[in-house]
């Protein structure tokens, strides 16, 4: 794991953003990973992934891990369940199993995700219930990201 590492404004969303953890190809880690600060994942991780900021799935990851994180972008491959309390961004070549949580949610042209999503705002209450809806095998036809 390093740690300072530059993270490209494509990935992040945020130009120039540093990431205050990182993990390369390679790399494999079996247990709970919690992150205070933005992280960058591009090993092989089991377990369970808890980030407090930013956190991007690389296109090299591949994780069977339950994750959960305030702002997550997935462009590698996840086995497992996902909740971000602000947005998820999917990207491709991302390849998702497992059900997924979140109030904001972008999944860009050519992403495969193959569970159930849940979308509503993290703060609603047990009155207000979130919509579901079934993902489907295969392709996720998505309007492209700009």
């Amino acid at each position: 794991m390093s740690f300072g590492k530059k993270v490209d404004g494509d990935q992040s969303g945020a130009p120039g953003e540093t990431a205050d953890a990182f993990l390369g190809k390679g790399s494999k880690v079996i247990g709970t990973l919690t992150f205070t600060g933005p992280v960058e994942l591009d090993g092989h991780i089991e377990g369970e992934i808890s980030a407090q900021d930013k956190l991007i799935i690389g296109e090299a990851a591949v994780i069977k891990a339950k994750v959960s994180g305030a702002e997550i972008l997935v462009k590698g491959t996840v086995t497992g369940d996902i909740s971000a309390s602000k947005r998820l961004i999917l990207r491709k070549p991302a390849r998702i199993v497992g059900n997924i949580s979140t109030s904001n949610l972008t999944i860009e042209e050519g992403v495969v995700f193959e569970g159930k999503c849940s979308m509503g705002s993290s703060t609603s209450s047990s009155e207000s219930r979130r919509s579901e809806h079934t993902g489907n095998s295969g392709r996720v036809a998505a309007a492209p990201v700009a």
